[in-house]
């Protein structure tokens, strides 16, 4: 009974150890300019970070959505952006749009595994082929004029190679094998 026990509580901490999926609700996390510039141009929430790329592009709360993004006077032209977790590999599960600016009507999304894919129109949007990848690159690709999306959520999985377990798992699994162990000890004796 008592190996069943300790098993039980081996098992539960290592599936406990399982990341899953991940709500970045855009606002709880830690704005920055990077780049030197007054405008914000770094998010980062939950181990996951959004950077714009071209010079000039930013974002701000008192634009559209959560996160206001769009272009500066330096970059006329398209509006890009990545979204990566620092190296390790992820999965983009969809994105709640909520609003498009100054006649832009889309974003197309290109993963670090070479899939691409257009999202068109606004609210909770599925995203197909961004499984196990390292960065997403989003981008409004409109000419000349102020370009602009609000996000007011996305949802990721970091469980296809990201499993880090909490301080709490590992306190349950050195009980279990503790446990195992001492149950081991007594048998010997």
């Amino acid at each position: 009974m008592k190996k069943l026990a300790c098993l039980a509580a081996l098992s539960l901490a290592l599936s406990a150890a399982h990341a899953g999926p991940i709500q970045l609700d855009l606002t709880s996390g830690i704005d920055a300019n990077n780049n030197g510039s007054v405008v914000f141009d770094t998010y980062t929430e939950d181990g996951f970070r959004i950077r714009m790329i071209p010079n000039g592009a930013h974002y701000d709360r008192s634009f559209i959505g959560d996160i206001g993004i769009h272009n500066g006077f330096q970059n006329p032209d398209d509006v890009s952006w990545v979204l990566d977790f620092f190296g390790a590999s992820f999965s983009l599960l969809n994105v709640n749009i909520a609003a498009y600016a100054d006649g832009a009507t889309s974003l197309t999304l290109t993963g670090s595994n070479g899939a691409t894919q257009t999202l068109s129109g606004t609210g909770m949007l599925d995203v197909a082929g961004m499984g196990n990848v390292t960065s997403v690159v989003f981008n409004i690709d409109q000419d000349g004029g102020t370009q602009g999306v609000g996000l007011a959520e996305i949802n990721v999985d970091s469980s296809p190679t990201q499993q880090v377990p909490v301080p709490g798992t590992l306190a349950l699994l050195g009980l279990g094998l503790s446990a195992l162990g001492m149950s081991r000890r007594r048998k010997v004796k």
